[in-house]
């Protein structure tokens, strides 16, 4: 009798390779970010490891790659500001332990779409909902994080002293262009590659490959 698995070892050596592009990729945008968020966060488009997986591989796999890119990001240090550790626990699973895969669960409900696509168009409309519900998601923790661990020590304490106004402006500032930026890039990707969103055994190669022939 076969035996089955959740994740097969193609799937788990994408996500292993994946999960360290992203790492790679957020270390750089934090790299040159740094001076305009003191308290963390970066415009980059690391979310785009992520949405790949999510589409290729399913909710469980887009997860566990997030999992691991924020894992790799608290390896590498974390911000936090509590003096109390149980708040900095809580702050550190919601802004890292959450938030990745939070964008993995989100754009991975899109995959049956992507993958049933008829046409091109098609493809990149479901996978740019995906992409914005996943990080919308993303930014929905950060946004918790701020507002119930960060709101009492603002960066920009002088101007705003309102919480959630501030824990959303701050972390609207650059997650909404990650979003957008990730969004793009996933929309050339596929109109391009699209076989790196989805594999060749979809319902959408076999549509396209079938109106070839008939053609």
């Amino acid at each position: 009798m076969k035996k089955s698995s959740i994740l097969s070892t193609k799937a788990m050596a994408e996500i292993g390779i994946f999960a360290a592009l992203g790492y790679v990729l957020d270390f750089l945008a934090g790299t040159y970010s740094k001076g305009l968020f003191v308290n963390g966060g970066s415009i980059g488009i690391a979310l785009i490891c992520v949405y790949i997986i999510s589409f290729r591989r399913g909710i469980i796999a887009g997860t566990i790659t997030g999992l691991i890119m924020g894992l790799l990001d608290i390896a590498d240090g974390f911000y936090s500001i509590a003096d109390n550790w149980n708040v900095v626990l809580a702050q550190v699973l919601l802004d890292y332990v959450v938030a990745y895969p939070a964008a993995g669960f989100g754009a991975g409900l899109f995959r049956k779409l992507v993958v049933s696509s008829k046409n091109k168009s098609q493809l990149i409309s479901y996978a740019s909902l995906g992409c914005v519900f996943g990080g919308l998601l993303k930014l929905l923790m950060h946004f918790l994080s701020g507002y119930l661990f960060w709101g009492e020590y603002p960066a920009w304490e002088e101007f705003i002293n309102q919480p959630a106004l501030y824990s959303f402006l701050y972390n609207g500032a650059y997650m909404l262009p990650c979003i957008v930026l990730s969004t793009i890039v996933i929309d050339l990707v596929g109109a391009y590659q699209p076989q790196l969103l989805i594999d060749y055994n979809s319902s959408f190669f076999r549509k396209n490959n079938s109106n070839k022939e008939a053609n």
